[in-house]
């Protein structure tokens, strides 16, 4: 009877190593600029989609790399997912996923707001409540599932 269990165990090991994850989600950077601010510092926007097998929901991260003189001073990344039909459009969710700041930075929210198919994120990075970066990150889907962001 051990023998039995034994071989039915060893088995069950072995086929868990054959059977492949078949609900693998993956990412797609769809977008990838970056642009200077007054001060030096440089702004790398990426948006990147989550690819899903749901085709009525779209899932979306827009990351926001801020570095001055080649070092990164914070990330932030603000996700999105996104319900439409062809008529209309909701937020499924929202989140602001990243706040990393660095050399002495530090992150402030000021809004965090959905509306329709749009998802605002209004902030500040500020350093020594001397220098201080308003921004303004937005994902926005419309009825179709066509995406827009800043």
């Amino acid at each position: 009877m051990k023998r039995i269990i034994a071989v039915i165990s060893i088995m069950i090991v072995l086929l868990s190593f054959i059977i492949p994850a078949s609900a693998v989600e993956q990412d797609h950077i769809i977008y990838q600029a970056s642009f200077e601010l007054e001060d030096g510092i440089t702004v790398l926007t990426e948006v990147i989609e989550h690819i899903q097998t749901r085709s009525s929901t779209k899932d979306y991260t827009n990351r926001h790399t801020f570095s001055k003189d080649g070092t990164v001073i914070a990330v932030i990344s603000l996700y999105g997912e996104f319900k439409y039909d062809g008529t209309t459009v909701s937020v499924v969710s929202k989140s602001v996923t990243q706040t990393d700041t660095y050399e002495g930075w530090s992150y402030k929210q000021n809004a965090f707001t959905s509306s329709g198919g749009t998802i605002t994120l209004d902030a500040k990075l500020t350093k020594l409540l001397v220098l201080s970066i308003p921004f303004t990150m937005t994902l926005s889907c419309d009825k179709n599932g066509n995406l827009s962001y800043t």
